[in-house]
């Protein structure tokens, strides 16, 4: 099995907990490595900051904010 390393400017933007977390999810199958590589990027892309186990918690419930996209279109006033 092999694991994700972070990038330097991916290292200090998670803290310990949420990167234990992705990576125990990798480890019992729970993610796969596309669906790991889908979420770190996720969560890089939606939280400023630190990202905490919180975060991560959020991200995976479907309780966090989706910049991606995935959701309805946005609403255009000309």
């Amino acid at each position: 099995m092999s694991f994700r390393v972070l990038g330097p400017h991916e290292r200090g933007r998670f803290a310990p907990e949420a990167w234990g977390c992705l990576i125990g999810m990798a480890a019992t199958g729970t993610l796969g490595p596309t669906e790991l590589e889908l979420v770190i990027e996720r969560a890089l892309a939606q939280f400023d900051g630190r990202i905490s186990l919180d975060d991560i918690r959020a991200l995976l419930d479907g309780s966090a904010p989706d910049d991606l996209g995935s959701g309805p279109e946005p609403v255009t006033v000309h």
